[in-house]
């Protein structure tokens, strides 16, 4: 781009302060027509704006100190403005003072403000503040408060506004705080920019440098500034310098449509309009006609007819050029019908519009559209179009604003060199507009959005079909349509689950609770009861929820679920069957997931609606046992234990059957102690959820951040899985409705890391020998009974010896040990069933012992196991007696009983070399030894019963 000289001159035939006073003029006819299209309340904050910047007075809103930044240069308050400040606060007192530094430069306002689009009802106020470059951080934190203390007074009026601070020199250098719902951020400069020159309005303060710029000295802006500030031309003082509109980067036309769509998501007319405009302009690229520069040019030739140069009026005028160019007449239309909404007067109203300046030129821009009387009635009618034409119309939006963005995408990747646009603010965007507008399974489509606020119907069908797949599905019909006539109309919705199709409906608001509803659904237990009761817990959890919400702090961390409702068993009766055989289940095993003696599980569906914190309503349907798992899997999944936050709980309902709260109750119940587990102060690493359904058992627990599940099987096979040796502890947890007639739980209730916990359960002749190991793993021997001190003292010689063992593998790892720590208990039932502990009380001094101590060393050489076994001091080894170990020693424990004398035979210490423990030796835990012991004792007893008989 060529440059001026530094010696350039200035045209001097330019008469600034002849151009500088058209500008002055203009902004003063659009405050005239602002001011008249206020409503009171607003047109008293916008009169004492300036005044609440200029002063800081404690009794006028705003007030934070008197180290406040204030002063405006140019600016005096007029008597309307001090008579305005006097009924706030009576007390106030206006005094004129010498300001030795202006702190706040100018106030702006900009927008649609004084132009034909700007609604007193619909738009708000976009201010910008001015304020000096040499603030301090100190003095900037005050200006912030006091603009909040502003806003809020504003919101108190019914007065919807939003403060930007601007330092104009960072401002000029691209500078931008960060994005968030009203700061567009890095997403675009220039393009802000060339907004802000057409459509702001000084309302107190120094006017812009680019007023004195004339149009064809644009690409020289920066000398031209230069040149003039140098030879006095202009006063410094008077004028603040934003930058010039000689460059706009290509990223920003792609930046720009991304923020445009996200402020657009709920007016999608308006997002029409501008991403047109982008796209437009794209096509000039690098040439661009931009409409910053034709008001500038305009106002230069002497242009003053303000509805020329009314911005909104400019933008769509350059968005017909361009379509007629493209050849485009079907999108015309649509731009013509967005300007016309967003607009929003109604031509077919003509009551009171004889002097309404909008009225009278939106109406000749419709007489050259040739719009028919019949069509404006129709676009008039918009708020109670049907559901059908406002499905239509909303697909012609979308396919619009995705045609734009694709356009103004491919168009960034081809042009752009530099990313001016900083990833983040790129990624909140995308974010946003993922959760606007994409399409997933289970995601409810917000098609009102934007067109309509009323889409009630009175009357809707539903029906349950087969599709050619043999899949059955549902629709949804507006008005009575029957089963005959179904094939004759086309579904306003189709879906797989009943809860998507209903949810469909009521977050579109085409249903109430006054909905009547036909229902066509052969083969299933739904009935008008049990859908009015679905509409009421929507209308109890989610009635109050905001779907258009724009907090974009909300994106900057991953969706988490704000509202949830899970529904139980929808449209299905789990009792149906045995109904329909005459029966009548009860019984006493009331648990809903393996209820009666059949086991059963009443939990056959599962269909969870729910709204994120992007503002996303997702259903999601699960079925059977395996869908039990993965809703509880899903649902953790939206806030991962990591994320240290739990999520809600899961609302569960059913109306499907007499047990239906029961079984909703229970569902509950279970998400509610899963999410225990696993989160909070209580949850452990290796923590695993035992929960039995039906006929099975199964384990839950998390990998990854994420909730997984094993079928262990019938009890023998969990206490199976509970015995495999862990590499750390593992914290087990049961279900409340899981074995509670069976011990394991309360002795897993007083599992702690490495303690090994020895329970006797003793019944009749025999011994129930429970051990959780150090690591949580479970031991079960069944044994017969003969005393208590020979079970006790040999235990506690077996647990010292196998410390040891462990102390030597682990201590040539490098790896800390602790010694042996032990308790025993004995286990029982009490007067009320219940299982009670009795501790055993333990003597520091071994007794001595009625048992026959045996002590067992293994190998293994070559695959095969080798075992070295002293009994009585004598040594009995595989290598000397191959298959005939386990009789020898019998032999010798026959041979020296005295005539009928039984006692027991116990391991007491047993050392497993390297090669038999394994590869992760050093892993190695007291359950590795005890079930070698188990096996040795069990050889045992099996030759020796042989043998004695």
């Amino acid at each position: 781009m060529a440059r001026l000289a530094p010696t350039l001159n200035p045209d001097t035939s330019i008469d600034f302060k002849q151009i500088k006073q058209r500008f002055f003029d203009l902004n003063k006819s659009r405050l005239k027509r602002t001011k008249a299209d206020l409503r009171e309340r607003q047109r008293h904050f916008i009169e004492l704006l300036p005044l609440l910047y200029h002063t800081n007075h404690p009794i006028l809103p705003g007030y934070v100190s008197k180290q406040t930044p204030s002063g405006i240069p140019e600016y005096t308050p007029s008597n309307p403005t001090l008579n305005l400040a006097k009924k706030l606060a009576r007390s106030f007192t206006y005094k004129k003072r010498a300001y030795r530094k202006y702190h706040i430069q100018a106030i702006y306002m900009m927008g649609s403000t004084g132009t034909i689009a700007y609604s007193s009802d619909k738009s708000d106020f976009d201010i910008w503040v001015c304020y000096d470059s040499s603030l301090n951080n100190g003095q900037i934190k005050h200006l912030k408060q006091k603009s909040l203390a502003i806003e809020e007074w504003a919101q108190s009026l019914d007065v919807d506004v939003h403060i930007f601070l601007v330092d104009p020199e960072e401002f000029r250098q691209g500078k931008h705080d960060s994005l968030n719902s009203e700061s567009s951020g890095s997403a675009f400069h220039y393009l802000l920019l060339e907004e802000f020159y057409r459509t702001s309005l000084l309302l107190a303060g120094r006017y812009p440098t680019w007023w004195l710029v004339p149009p064809e000295h644009e690409n020289e802006y920066d000398d031209f500034v230069q040149n003039i500030k140098t030879k006095r031309f202009v006063h410094t003082s008077e004028n603040i310098d934003f930058g010039g509109l000689n460059k706009i980067p290509a990223e920003e036309f792609y930046g720009a449509t991304l923020w445009l769509l996200y402020k657009g998501i709920n007016s999608p007319y308006k997002s029409v309009l501008k991403t047109s405009l982008m796209e437009a302009y794209a096509s000039e690229y690098p040439n661009i006609d931009i409409l910053g520069l034709r008001f500038k040019m305009a106002v230069y030739n002497g242009e003053n007819e303000i509805n020329k140069l009314d911005p909104y009026l400019m933008m769509l005028h350059k968005v017909e050029e361009y379509f007629k160019r493209q050849n485009q007449p079907e999108r015309l239309d649509l731009v013509r019908r967005s300007f016309y909404f967003k607009v929003n007067k109604k031509l077919s109203e003509t009551t009171g519009v004889t002097n309404n300046w909008r009225y009278q030129l939106l109406t000749e821009l419709a007489n050259s559209w040739k719009w028919s009387t019949s069509q404006i009635f129709l676009l008039d009618s918009k708020e109670n179009w049907k559901i059908q034409r406002v499905i239509d119309e909303r697909t012609v939006l979308m396919n619009e604003i995705t045609h734009s963005y694709r356009f103004l995408s491919k168009f960034a990747r081809n042009n752009s060199n530099s990313n001016l646009i900083e990833a983040k603010d790129l990624h909140l965007l995308g974010r946003k507009l993922y959760a606007a507008f994409e399409r997933k399974a289970g995601k409810i489509e917000i098609i009102y959005r934007g067109i309509t606020n009323n889409l009630y119907e009175s009357h809707i069908s539903i029906h349950k079909l087969k599709g050619e797949d043999k899949k059955h599905f549902w629709v949804v019909y507006n008005g009575t349509v029957t089963a005959d006539e179904a094939s004759l109309y086309p579904p306003l919705k189709r879906a797989y689950s009943l809860i998507e199709l209903l949810s469909w409906c009521y977050f579109n608001k085409i249903t109430t609770s006054t909905t009547k509803t036909a229902l066509f659904a052969p083969g299933t237990n739904i009935s008008d009861k049990e859908l009015k009761s679905i509409n009421a817990i929507f209308e109890q959890t989610f009635a109050h929820e905001v779907l258009d919400g724009n907090n974009i702090n909300e994106l900057r961390r991953p969706a988490t679920i704000k509202k949830v409702v899970s529904i139980i068993n929808a449209g299905v009766d789990p009792f149906s069957q045995h109904t329909r055989a005459g029966n009548h289940l009860t019984s006493n095993r009331t648990d809903s997931l393996r209820y009666g003696g059949r086991h059963e599980n009443l939990t056959h569906t599962i269909d969870q609606v729910l709204i994120t914190s992007w503002h996303e309503v997702i259903t999601f349907h699960y079925i059977g046992i395996e869908g039990i798992f993965q809703c509880l899997h899903d649902y953790m999944q939206w806030m991962p234990p990591s994320m240290g936050q739990r999520p809600p709980p899961v609302n569960s309902v059913s109306f499907s059957s007499y047990r239906s709260n029961a079984i909703a109750n229970r569902v509950e119940k279970l998400f509610q102690t899963v999410i225990d587990c696993f989160y909070g102060n209580h949850s452990l690493p290796g923590t695993r959820y035992i929960l039995a359904v039906e006929w099975s058992y199964y384990v839950l627990y998390l990998q990854n951040d994420s909730l997984h599940y094993h079928k262990a099987g019938n009890l023998e096979e969990l206490k199976r899985y509970l015995s495999t040796p862990t590499p750390s502890f593992q914290h087990i947890v049961f279900d409340s409705e899981t074995l509670h007639d069976d011990v394991l739980p309360l002795l897993y209730s007083r599992n702690k890391a490495g303690l090994i916990q020895v329970y006797f359960h003793i019944v009749d002749k025999y011994v129930h020998t429970y051990i959780v190991d150090e690591n949580g793993a479970l031991y079960h021997h069944d044994t017969e009974f003969f005393d208590a001190s020979s079970l006790v003292n040999h235990y506690q010689q077996f647990f010292d010896s196998v410390a040891n063992r462990m102390a030597f593998i682990k201590g040539e790892q490098g790896t800390e040990t602790t010694s042996s720590n032990y308790s025993f208990h004995y286990v029982q039932k009490n007067s009320d069933g219940q299982w009670e502990l009795i501790r055993h009380k333990s003597c520091s001094i071994f007794q001595s012992s009625d048992y026959l101590a045996l002590q067992v060393i293994g190998t293994k050489i070559d695959d095969d196991v080798h075992f070295t076994v002293y009994c009585d001091d004598q040594e009995y080894s595989t290598i000397e007696h191959g298959k005939t170990l386990y009789q020898r020693i019998c032999r010798h424990i026959l041979d020296n009983r005295n005539s009928n004398e039984k006692y027991p035979i116990y391991i007491t210490d047993i050392d497993l070399s390297k090669s038999m423990l394994g590869p992760n030796y050093s892993e190695t835990q007291t359950i590795h030894f005890l079930n070698y012991k188990k096996f040795f004792e069990n050889k045992l007893l099996e030759k020796l019963h042989q043998e004695s008989n």
